[in-house]
């Protein structure tokens, strides 16, 4: 079995818990919590604002003193990154109305070094940069001080990719698979459901839609059905090639996984050529 399916299978099955986990934190943890990013977003015609908090102490996972780990395939999408209890809090005025856990959403694909962000959430703090493998390799001493000194990626950037009308959701990488493809969760407000969660597939209450990058691309522009491929045959020696059929409307987000075999005389699937 591919890990795609076992992605499929996990993501459907597994995630009970995770489409809308809110929940006010103790008041006694807000003096020890850290804000990554801070955004205005208007829900409903009121102004509010949202930012990621680090809830205690954040570390590094893919980070800037370990540039070897950082290119390898797990950590595509998330060098130079922190981990840690990652949530995502919504405030009106200096009243906070609401907060979302975002460590469930992760973990359940290939990622970073299992052993230190199991249960933990990881995004990216510090963007690369082609020469920073060839810097470290010469053991440039620079090169980790001037890493850190990068301004931090832009996470939350909104956008309606259900076709509600409304850009209160935004994306954020939760995982890869082999090799380098990025795994990406909604996450916001909707008309259909006000409150912090993680946008799911119609059809499903629970389990939240991940799919690839270029997959949410396809639904930003437009919400008519389109197919996305995900899988090519031969990519880590597949025998069948997957797509996804991906549509939007009315706050509605349909994504069915179509799988076909590959011709068996033709492995790499692709299209026989024109004779003369």
């Amino acid at each position: 079995m591919r890990l795609w399916d076992v992605r499929l299978a996990g993501q459907f099955l597994l995630l009970s818990l995770v489409a809308s986990i809110t929940a006010c934190a103790p008041s006694s943890q807000n003096n020890n919590q850290h804000v990554r990013e801070e955004r205005k977003v208007r829900v409903m015609g009121v102004e509010e604002t949202w930012q990621l908090v680090w809830q205690g102490k954040q570390s590094t996972v893919c980070g800037p003193d370990e540039v070897y780990m950082a290119i390898t395939c797990p950590c595509a999408g998330f060098a130079y990154a922190e981990y840690g209890d990652l949530w995502l809090v919504r405030k009106q005025g200096n009243r906070e109305i609401e907060r979302m856990d975002l460590r469930p959403l992760f973990g359940q694909s290939d990622y970073p070094e299992a052993e230190k962000v199991a249960g933990k959430a990881y995004v990216q703090r510090w963007p690369t940069k082609e020469s920073d493998f060839d810097r470290e390799g010469r053991s440039d001493p620079k090169l980790v001080a001037e890493i850190m000194q990068r301004p931090a990626p832009t996470i939350m950037k909104l956008a309606d990719y259900d076709h509600d009308g409304n850009a209160t959701e935004f994306l954020i990488q939760v995982g890869t698979l082999p090799c380098g493809k990025l795994q990406f969760a909604a996450v916001g407000v909707s008309m259909k459901e006000p409150h912090l969660h993680a946008f799911t597939p119609k059809g499903s209450q629970t389990a939240p839609l991940i799919m690839p990058l270029n997959a949410w691309q396809v639904l930003l522009k437009g919400g008519d059905p389109s197919t996305v491929p995900t899988w090519a045959c031969g990519d880590h020696g597949s025998e069948s090639r997957s797509e996804l059929i991906v549509s939007a409307k009315n706050g509605d987000i349909s994504a069915e996984d179509r799988e076909s075999p590959c011709p068996s005389d033709n492995p790499a699937g692709e299209p026989p050529k024109k004779s003369d």
